[in-house]
């Protein structure tokens, strides 16, 4: 079989709840729900970090934040940090597949630094430079690393210059093409979308939301600190947020279709997932794991969708219960691609092609990892471990009596067994898959409600960076 054309849509906080084909009852994703229809789905699919650089990164270079050194979100508008070099000595899928003989694509958010240049790998480029700002409206954009001023929707023009790179895709090579869609990020209200669309949801009961009950730790994302948001705001994000899934399922479905017009999409791999989990509300907070303090791994932050679309490779209309993560796409894209990997990289991951060719369910591990600076996680498909380092506070949860993480169980002198188990398991993996100068064990991430000072001198050591006091993570 020929190499595949792989285009992969990697959006912005869209979470695994917010899809049709995951149950959503008032969505409507007729296009990522055809993914799942004539691909795959995976019931369980997680982010290892529940933030956006670093885990964009794991899927990228297949490797744990403790290995790259991103340990948190890249405020690229502070230009120390913007014009670095993080994933230097990082192997990159687009690198990876370049060198196959692929011509690669990037279309919207990268967020690994250096997002307003081509990054390596890629021949071709349309990019959000510095801070990727609101979802419509004036913006400066960079095509191949040339500043490039723009007014409309962040998401159709995406979408536009994903066109262009496959009209410019020659027909006789391999692509891969990276789509990034940012409008299920922040800001979440009503206004801040397109009005055609916000209007489907003006009557809608949101069903699939639990009401809100505000956290104890909550730092709720687009409202300051302490600041609760009223009836009429918690109705305004629900709308914008249903909306931005809309948007983004009317954008797949342009992509699709220029495919499937142009004879190419038989011969396409198609990947959507989002570099992590989304809370409006769920859990008491609003946001992702840096939208309480101390830190989150909670589902709501970690489960993502994966939906897999390619004839050939895997079987339609499954739907795979198996556990997995970024580190396993960027395996099974090279996997697909034909790439064969350098192990002494010590890869975290394992690639899921062979679940999904219709050949049969090998032997798989469905423990999970993660971590967010100082905080890991160990998951297993009946208990969780959250350890924040060095002295807590923990979480351990029962996940099969306790699905939606309500009563902690960290300290109990009856889970004391299961906690050290999995407190072992946690340190024996991370022992394999994090290099000293890089762990994120380095970083102090406070555990105060301003979460400041994000990096500690070990990181500013390694990186050659004497200014990240001036940055507020988070």
């Amino acid at each position: 079989m020929d190499r595949p054309n792989i285009l992969l849509f990697l959006s912005d906080d869209h979470g695994q709840w917010a899809n049709g084909c995951y149950g959503n009852s008032e969505l409507q994703t007729p296009n990522l729900d055809r993914l799942a229809a004539e691909g795959a789905r995976f019931a369980n699919a997680f982010t290892p970090c529940p933030v956006c650089s670093p885990a964009r990164a794991c899927l990228m270079t297949g490797r744990t934040p403790s290995q790259v050194g991103i340990h948190d979100w890249l405020q690229e508008a502070e230009p120390v940090i913007g014009d670095f070099d993080w994933l230097a000595g990082e192997a990159t899928l687009p690198q990876l597949l370049s060198a196959a003989g692929y011509r690669c694509g990037l279309s919207g958010k990268w967020h690994m630094g250096r997002s307003h240049r081509t990054p390596r790998g890629f021949d071709w480029a349309f990019g959000l430079p510095r801070w990727q700002g609101a979802h419509n409206g004036a913006y400066t954009y960079h095509l191949n690393g040339e500043s490039l001023e723009l007014a409309g929707n962040k998401s159709t023009l995406i979408t536009d210059h994903a066109l262009q790179f496959l009209d410019s895709a020659p027909a006789e090579q391999p692509f891969f093409l990276n789509v990034g869609y940012i409008a299920t990020h922040s800001p979440y209200q009503a206004e801040t979308h397109d009005p055609q669309l916000t209007a489907r949801f003006a009557d809608a009961e949101f069903r699939d939301v639990p009401p809100y009950e505000p956290h104890p730790w909550q730092r709720n994302e687009g409202l300051a600190d302490g600041v609760q948001p009223t009836e009429e705001e918690i109705r305004s994000r629900y709308i914008g947020y249903y909306a931005a899934v809309s948007e983004i399922d009317r954008e797949v479905g342009r992509l699709l279709d220029r495919l499937e017009t142009d004879g190419r999409l038989e011969n396409t791999v198609v990947i959507y997932t989002s570099d992590h989990g989304c809370s409006v509300g769920q859990n008491g907070f609003w946001g992702k794991g840096n939208s309480t303090r101390p830190l989150n791994m909670y589902e709501i932050s970690t489960r993502v969708p994966l939906m897999i679309r390619a004839p050939g490779r895997v079987a339609a209309g499954q739907v795979n219960a198996r556990c997995v993560d970024h580190y396993d796409t960027f395996r099974a894209i090279c996997d697909w691609a034909g790439i064969g990997l350098d192990e002494s990289r010590n890869y975290a991951g394992a690639s899921y092609a062979h679940l999904l060719d219709g050949s049969g369910q090998e032997t798989w591990n469905d423990t999970r990892y993660g971590e967010y600076g100082d905080l890991r996680m160990v998951r297993t498909p009946s208990h969780k471990l959250v350890k924040r380092y060095p002295d807590g506070p923990h979480d351990l949860f029962e996940l099969e009596s306790d699905p939606g993480e309500c009563f902690n169980r960290a300290g109990w002198d009856e889970f004391a067994a299961i906690q050290e188990e999995l407190e072992q398991e946690l340190e024996g993996w991370y022992g394999r898959h994090e290099e000293p100068i890089s762990s994120g064990l380095q970083i102090k991430f406070q555990r105060t409600h301003n979460h400041k000072e994000a990096w500690r001198d070990g990181v500013r050591e390694r990186r050659g960076l004497q200014v990240y006091d001036k940055w507020q993570a988070g």
